[in-house]
Formats: structure tokens, C-alpha cells, sequence
């Protein structure tokens, strides 16, 4: 299972908004093939592994999201499976739109949940957009060590060094759309494009504008890349299903400090990192991660867990999930 969840990983850049899955079959302790899901309309990793397989009878299939009893674009896994004449299929974590388990149980021995947290962690996008209906939500931003994205005349680049502005564009490459706020984008005129060519999937910007605050001829505006310019004043919840219901299952939020802080206060968030340098610009009007009125107990606190703080360069790397 770990050599599957290895394939599945190589489709974290072009298999959106499908899941990323990879199959490994084995017999009698040797593997004869192995496949992964490669673009979403293309084979899923099981019909991959199957066709690299010249005889798959008694053997057992190491699958890492559930087998799909779904026709869509491809055909159901689940019927490929049990012509194959495969003995057993092993598979991490379910599928909460097209699993297929059932289908399997009347002729094939089913096992479930292994390796399921390694599982669910690379396809985190997927599942929690396939079980709420919104997409996934990853608050990035990078702040001084006293938590301030600009000093006090607005002043942001760039705050991080070179290997820390890079991951955060890999990060990109990853997801389906980016938000900001018009603050950020009238402050800054940002671009907001994928620059790494990883990615084979679509990206979509999303400014959010609602004090009509950013100039006509912005670069994202005028660009011609894909944009969406908001400047109504739309609820963050119902915007995040509308954003779903376009086929964005991922979004980045950036900022700036009055976004990021509505998303915490409604905790509309899956993920968190934040990029932090070694400096302290201090000052009271500076910006900062989080704004508006404090909590006036500990107990009040937005608390979150740590996942893991890595060194990028000269800055550390904190990632976090809710708590």
C-alpha cells in the first residue's frame, strides 16, 4: 500500500478534480503490475494497473481510494475488477462519492482502512470537497516573527526569502483558485498566476472586492487569465459553495489581513501555513495575521493544531489544522 500511495502522489498536479489514487497488484508476495491515475478523464490507477497486468487471476489488488462503481467519463472500476479474475482488492480509504465495495463483496474478498490516515491526508482536498460541498481551504500568508504582513506604511515585499516564496508558489500548482482580498490587490497589483508550469489543470482567481477598491486596469483584470471580481457584499459560506458548484474543489486564500481574519473568525478553513521570517517590524497600525476585535478569555481563543514547522530557507514553515 505505501508503493500505491507513492503512485498515487505523481497525479497531485493534473488529476483535479478528480482524487489521487494508485494501485499496486501483487502475487505471492511479487508485484506484476502497477498503475496510477494520471488526468481526470483518463483511466483511473486501477484500468492502468489491470492493462500492465497480463494475467491478474488469484492475485491481490492494493488500491488506495475505494474502487468506483460509477460511469462517468471512464467506466465503472469495479466491473474491470471482477473480470480481471483478481482474487482480493485492499484498498486505504473510502471513495464518498462512487465507492463501489459493495458491488466487489459477492465475489472478491474486500479488506478496508489500510494505510487510511496516509490516505485521507493526500486526497484532503477531494474528500472535503466531495462530503461539504466547498472547496478545501488553505489560509497561506507570510508575517515577521510578531505577526505582521506589512510594517505600518504597507510595506510587504517581500517580508519571506526566495526558497519560502517558491514553495508558496508550489503550492499553487496544487490547487484549483486563489482568493484576495481588493485591499491586497489595490496595494499591490499582484499577478497571481501559476509560474511553475506544473500544473495541467485550471486555475481561477477570486478577488474579493466588496469595497470596490481595485482599479480597472489591474493585472488581474487585464491579464486575461481566468478571474472572478466580486464586489458585491456576498457571504464568505454561500461564495465558497458557489465556488464549488464552478468545479473549484481547492482554494488558497492570501489575504489580506481583513480576509484571512474572516475566514478564522468563522472558521471556514481546513489548512493553514504560514510562512515566518526572522524580523520584527513592530507597530501598532501594522497589519497583522488576524484583526478586528480580540477575545477577552484564553478560553475564546481560534485554537488550532500544529502539524508540522519545517525550516524553508531562512524562514520556518508552520502547518496547521483546526483543532
Amino acid at each position: 500500500m505505501r508503493r500505491a500511495l507513492d503512485l498515487a502522489r505523481r497525479g497531485r498536479f493534473s488529476v483535479s478534480p478528480n482524487p489521487m489514487v494508485g494501485c499496486v497488484i501483487v502475487r505471492d508476495g511479487e508485484t506484476i503490475a502497477e498503475g496510477w491515475h494520471k488526468r481526470a478523464g483518463e483511466p483511473h490507477a486501477e484500468i492502468e494497473a489491470l492493462r500492465n497486468c497480463a494475467d491478474a487471476r488469484g492475485a491481490t489488488m492494493f488500491v488506495t481510494l475505494e474502487p468506483c462503481a460509477h460511469q462517468g467519463r471512464t467506466p465503472p472500476c469495479t466491473e474491470a475488477i471482477i473480470a480481471s479474475g483478481v482474487s482480493s482488492v485492499v484498498y486505504a480509504t473510502s471513495d464518498p462519492l462512487h465507492g463501489g465495495a459493495d458491488r466487489l463483496t459477492s465475489s472478491i474478498e474486500v479488506i478496508a482502512g489500510v494505510l487510511e490516515d496516509e490516505a485521507r491526508q493526500i486526497n484532503e482536498k477531494f474528500l472535503h470537497a466531495a462530503t461539504s460541498r466547498r472547496p478545501f481551504v488553505l489560509l497561506k500568508s507570510a508575517m515577521t516573527l510578531d505577526g505582521k504582513l506589512a510594517t505600518v506604511a504597507r510595506e510587504s515585499q517581500w517580508i519571506t526569502g526566495d526558497a519560502a516564496r517558491q514553495t508558496s508558489l508550489a503550492l499553487r500548482e496544487e490547487y484549483d483558485a486563489i482568493l484576495v482580498g481588493g485591499g491586497t490587490v489595490a496595494t499591490d497589483n499582484p499577478h497571481l498566476t501559476r509560474r511553475l508550469g506544473w500544473s495541467t489543470t485550471s486555475w481561477t482567481r477570486v478577488v474579493l472586492d466588496r469595497g470596490r477598491v481595485v482599479r480597472h486596469d489591474a493585472h488581474v483584470l487585464t491579464d486575461g487569465a481566468p478571474t472572478l471580481h466580486i464586489t458585491e457584499d456576498v457571504d464568505i459560506d454561500q461564495l465558497l459553495g458557489d465556488l464549488y458548484a464552478r468545479g473549484i474543489q481547492s482554494l488558497i486564500v492570501e489575504g489580506g489581513s481583513l480576509v484571512l481574519s474572516e475566514f478564522i473568525r468563522r472558521n471556514l478553513w481546513q489548512k493553514m501555513i504560514i510562512f515566518v521570517a526572522p524580523m520584527i517590524v513592530g507597530g501598532a497600525a501594522a497589519p497583522a495575521l488576524f484583526t478586528g476585535d480580540g477575545v477577552a478569555r484564553l478560553t475564546d481563543a481560534y485554537r488550532f493544531r500544529f502539524d508540522r514547522i519545517e525550516a524553508v530557507g531562512q524562514d520556518l514553515m508552520i502547518t496547521a489544522y483546526p483543532s
